[in-house]
């Protein structure tokens, strides 16, 4: 039996915060200062956590309802979502409010945004994960294959190179976004005991088949779905990371 997740829940409760309590008022000045490559590359960015969040939020409760042997796992995944909900609300909130995108709410905005956004990027979030949480709703997946989808791949990799360059290329702007700043670095904060969570999932679970094995070891190819909004540099820091988490996991990589 899969136990021992409660002090997750423990440090989720313990790391909230207040998307609305964020100042984006020096945000919404330099905005219109930003030159035209950094427009581009910002707005890129945060159009994918758009699209990334919202659907994680949506779709992990059917990794709640598949985690029916342990309570203190269910628990994990509420919270997770807790999590991921507030990252969409803030991300919507930057996009509304210190970009100008525009659209009565957030579903509209979403739809502008996806322009920005590319297909590769759309497939792993609009198809891919929706896909896994219907299958995981049919008892047609396992949890553990699961968890290495999206903790270790989705959230691990991908959701993380696009946040290590949103704070490169706000840290190298013209002008200061303080309010974006700090938010991302609560959400990457919020990220790391996501993956923590889900690293524990699969090294509880003990055997890791070869099939997950090479999804796992295959990862890193996942981050280049953000194409040229990232650098390879920012590619190489994920992979590393990947690497270690792996490693921790017991998998070796290739």
């Amino acid at each position: 039996m899969i136990t021992g997740y409660g002090h997750f829940v423990q440090l989720a409760d313990s790391l909230q915060w207040d998307e609305t309590a964020i100042d984006l008022t020096a945000d919404i000045e330099a905005w219109g200062k930003l030159e035209d490559q950094e427009y581009d590359q910002i707005l890129g960015l945060l159009a994918g956590f758009c699209v990334g969040e919202t659907s994680v939020a949506v779709h992990l409760t059917s990794f709640e309802a598949k985690a029916t042997i342990d309570d203190s796992m269910a628990a994990c995944f509420r919270s997770q979502a807790r999590d991921e909900a507030r990252h969409a609300r803030f991300f919507d909130r930057v996009v509304s409010e210190v970009a100008g995108i525009p659209g009565a709410n957030m579903t509209e905005r979403l739809e502008v945004l996806r322009e920005r956004v590319s297909p590769e990027l759309l497939e792993l979030f609009e198809e891919r994960l929706p896909a896994l949480a219907y299958a995981l709703a049919d008892d047609q997946e396992e949890l553990t294959s699961a968890v290495g989808l999206y903790h270790m791949i989705l959230e691990g990799v991908v959701l993380t190179a696009g946040q290590h360059a949103l704070l490169k290329a706000l840290s190298q702007l013209s002008v200061k976004m303080p309010g974006v700043h700090k938010g991302m670095e609560l959400v990457l904060r919020d990220e790391r005991w996501h993956i923590g969570f889900g690293s524990r999932v699969i090294q509880s679970a003990d055997i890791v088949d070869d099939e997950m094995e090479e999804l796992l070891n295959r990862g890193t190819e996942a981050s280049k779905a953000w194409g040229n909004l990232i650098s390879s540099d920012d590619i190489d820091k994920v992979k590393q990371l990947h690497q270690r988490r792996l490693k921790a996991v017991g998998i070796k990589f290739w």
